[in-house]
């Protein structure tokens, strides 16, 4: 079941009217969930060498998490002004709480070579194939939603934040797109108004072991609207947050 199914048949069962239960699935946004196993179309890889253009070299200190092929990506699978086609390249320093990444955005018809490793001790993670699934986000906190702060405060706010909180998928590796889901470490999802969660990682030991000094940690790469628009990947910023 996808989220909006999963959410219907539990607010269901907490016995929430059917008129709240659809104004909440209103406020659902489509995201794309990334995962190393599954049956949907592969649209990047997690780890190895990323193929980045001639000019750009692989920045000291970071580890390649992964690589998207926006082409790959099925239509409306988010709601995210991405470009149609291209690559990007997710880049991240290790660490629990980190705040240094980059992505890099190389656009169709920009020749691209397989990049070495800085030989700064930086990890090469396992190469894997990445699957996309067409999934559904809802936020954690219901205020996250334009519609609803529009809208203003409704009586089963409390109710739809404890069915969403139950709800989370840890089973991506990557979702794009989306509201994005917080850790225990209390950075809580890092979204600004006027800007959007373009990734959210999910990484565990079996993936890139303690590069990030914990057995799980979350990655969020966020972008103000308009640079997104402007494709100045370069704009984007990166927070790490740590279960613990």
């Amino acid at each position: 079941m996808n989220m909006l199914e999963r959410f219907r048949e539990r607010a269901g069962e907490c016995n929430m009217p059917d008129a709240a239960i659809e104004y909440w699935v209103g406020i659902a946004r489509p995201c794309l969930c990334l995962r190393t196993d599954g049956e949907g179309p592969v649209v990047g890889h997690f780890g190895g060498k990323p193929a980045l253009p001639e000019s750009v070299a692989w920045p000291a200190g970071h580890a390649h998490l992964a690589s998207l092929d926006l082409a790959a990506i099925p239509k409306g699978a988010t709601d995210l002004d991405l470009p149609a086609e291209g690559t990007l390249v997710f880049m991240a320093v290790p660490g629990s709480a980190s705040a240094a990444g980059r992505v890099i955005y190389a656009p169709t018809g920009v020749a691209l070579t397989e990049a070495e490793p800085p030989g700064d001790g930086v990890s090469e993670y396992t190469r894997t194939p990445l699957h996309g699934v067409l999934d559904w986000s809802m936020p954690e906190d219901a205020y996250r939603s334009p519609r609803y702060m529009q809208d203003g405060q409704r009586d089963d706010e409390d109710l739809f934040e404890e069915i969403t909180w139950e709800l989370e998928d840890s089973d991506s590796l990557l979702i794009l797109g989306g509201f994005g889901f917080s850790n225990t470490g209390g950075l809580g999802v890092p979204v600004r108004e006027h800007e959007e969660l373009l990734a959210e990682f999910f990484l565990q030991e079996n993936e890139v072991g303690e590069d990030f000094e914990t057995d799980y940690t979350t990655v969020f790469y966020v972008v103000a609207r308009d640079d997104l628009t402007a494709r100045n990947f370069d704009a984007v910023w990166m927070a790490a947050d740590f279960h613990g």
